[in-house]
Parts: structure tokens; sequence; C-alpha cells
């Protein structure tokens, strides 16, 4: 039996055979980026009968998302958070001609004031509060406004969330923590977020991502192409892969089902 010593770690053959087993694993693990591959097109589609009125977008980005959202959910409001100023100028841009979505230069976080932002103009979908070693030539940091979620509802007169998507690069979990006093209440029902590298470094795990949702009566899963696995907590999930997205949901909702497909 061979032994991972160093002539095998350095021979080209399994080198090449390790890289293969390693983009297997991000295969099987769903690590994509491409919503018509990952199942968030999916999600969309089987959230379509739910009666989805509020949906807000955090991390906005350019609007990908918010128009997908706003074909999917033709009766929503769809309020779209870009925190980076140059970024939410190409948002507003892109969604003028959709009143129903609205664009807000703001971002979300455990408590309103400022977030130094990270940031490079040519890759706008990167943009983070950590500090990821990105190899950035043109990188800039910007101090940028965030308030919380409870305000933004109340700001906004929102009572409930229909759909609270959240895509802000490793400051997932301040945004959870701004939405305290709706989540407590169970007045957000469906939160979809990514789980990846970032966390790494910010040191909020997986663990304490279910942690956080099983104390409001929520159930959590990875969402895969066609289905969400919603289950417990297990520590081998900790694979940290980057686009692995997160559903969770009323541990009581009646769409539990169709979602988990079990």
């Amino acid at each position: 039996m061979l032994r991972p010593t160093y002539s095998v770690r350095h021979a080209g053959v399994f080198r090449s055979l390790a890289k293969v087993c390693r983009n297997y694993l991000r295969w099987y693990g769903n690590a994509s980026l491409r919503s018509e591959k990952n199942g968030e097109r999916w999600l969309l589609r089987t959230l379509a009968p739910a009666n989805i009125r509020t949906v807000i977008d955090v991390g906005a980005n350019v609007g990908k998302w918010a128009l997908e959202a706003a074909a999917a959910f033709p009766d929503a409001t769809i309020y779209a958070l870009e925190i980076v100023p140059a970024t939410f100028e190409t948002l507003r841009t892109a969604v003028a001609g959709v009143p129903r979505i609205r664009p807000i230069g703001s971002g979300l976080s455990d408590r309103p004031g400022t977030l130094r932002i990270r940031w490079d103009p040519r890759f706008p979908t990167h943009a983070t509060w950590t500090d990821y070693p990105y190899t950035w030539s043109e990188e800039r940091a910007t101090d940028c406004p965030v308030t919380t979620g409870d305000e933004l509802m109340r700001a906004h007169g929102i009572d409930r969330v229909d759909f609270l998507k959240i895509d802000v690069e490793g400051a997932e979990h301040l945004v959870l923590r701004g939405f305290a006093a709706a989540l407590a209440a169970r007045r957000v029902r469906f939160v979809q977020l990514e789980y990846g590298r970032f966390h790494v470094l910010t040191g909020f795990r997986l663990r304490d991502f279910h942690e956080l949702f099983r104390s409001h009566g929520y159930v959590v899963g990875k969402l895969y192409p066609d289905y969400a696995e919603l289950r417990d907590y297990d520590v081998a999930d900790e694979d940290f892969f980057t686009g692995g997205n997160y559903l969770a949901c009323p541990a009581d909702d009646p769409l539990r089902g169709a979602l988990s497909r079990g």
C-alpha cells in the first residue's frame, strides 16, 4: 500500500489524481456559484407558489439575483441592498425598469454605523469586510453605511420578510444578528445564505449558524441543485467550500417537505 511520502506527493501522476479527487469533492459538495446549476434558481421556482410578498436581498451586487427574484415572485417587493457606493450605482441602473425592486445604498450589520469594506472595481462580487487574502492590484477600502435588519424593517414598514437572501462575503452572522427581533418573533420565513472560506477568518462556523437558527425554531440545510438537505448539524459539514449555499426555514413550515424532498 502506497503511503503519502515525499516522492509520492511530488510525483506528477499522484498530484494530478489528488486534484481530480478535490474537484470531485467540490462537485459532490455543490460548490458552484452558478445559480442555474447550484439550486438557487430551483429554489426560486419551488417557492413561487408560496405567496412571496417581501424579499430582502442583502449584498445585491449588480442586481442579477434581484431581477431573477422579481421574475419568480411577480407580487413581491424586493429591497436590494448594496453596500459599496460604486457598485450600488450599477445596481440602481440595472433594476431601474422594475419598480418592484427598491435599491438601497447601504449594508446590514449587527448595529448601525459603518463597516470598512475592501473591494476592487474589477471584481465587485468579492467586496468584503474581512482580511481575506485577495491579490487585487486595484484594491480600495471604503467606510460604508450599515443599519440593522430590524431597523430596516421598521423604517420601511415591513411586518414580515418572506425571503431573506444574504451574500455578504463573511458578514452573514452580523446581518443575522441585526434581525434578532424579527427572527425571535418568526417574522422571517426563508433565509438563504452563503458559507465558505470567509468563515475560517470570522470564526463563525456552520455550527454557530445551526445553533442561531435552531434557537428560533428553524431548520437548516445545504442547498443542492434540486433540494435542500434540511437536517441536524454534523461536524463533518464544516467543509468551507466556496459557493456553498444554505437554506433556513421554520421547522413547521408547510413547504419543508417539498424543499427537502422528504
